[in-house]
């Protein structure tokens, strides 16, 4: 999320965008480490925080502009 605060208007969502790319890498990242058993399960409230980051992520990337 500090990613797009810090930036000027008309870069912001190119920012939001690339935090989004890396937040969804980081999430596909945690499930590979699961399927591959390199990692015991995660604690339910971290995966819905993270789903949180990328939902709010989306939100601010893919809003219509106004």
């Amino acid at each position: 999320m500090a990613e797009g605060m810090g930036s000027l208007q008309g870069h912001k969502r190119q920012r939001y965008s690339t935090a989004l790319g890396s937040a969804r890498e980081v999430l596909a990242c945690v499930q590979v480490a699961q399927a591959m058993r390199l990692i015991e399960n995660v604690n339910p409230s971290t995966l819905d925080r993270m789903n949180h980051v990328i939902a709010t992520l989306s939100r601010l990337v893919y809003r219509r502009a106004s």
